[in-house]
């Protein structure tokens, strides 16, 4: 494994532990009113920023052998 591989290696391990994250926080079921809300609110924006940024750099072309079943592309 290639320091390149093992790059994009990480960053889809890092990607499948986010999304779990951002779609329990973007789920009906957790409601949270008033500053929690807000600071809820902050937070999953943030974990969308950071996936979307991971996902891309795994564009990049030194990085296009990748394995199957992380999305590049917005899921969001």
């Amino acid at each position: 494994m290639n320091q390149s591989s093992a790059y994009a290696r990480i960053l889809q391990e890092r990607i499948a532990d986010i999304d779990p994250l951002i779609e329990r926080w973007s789920s009906d079921s957790l409601v949270l009113a008033d500053s929690a809300g807000d600071e809820a609110e902050e937070y999953l924006e943030r974990l969308k920023v950071i996936r979307a940024e991971m996902a891309g750099r795994l564009g990049r072309p030194d990085l296009q052998a990748r394995e199957p079943g992380v999305a590049t592309g917005s899921m969001l």
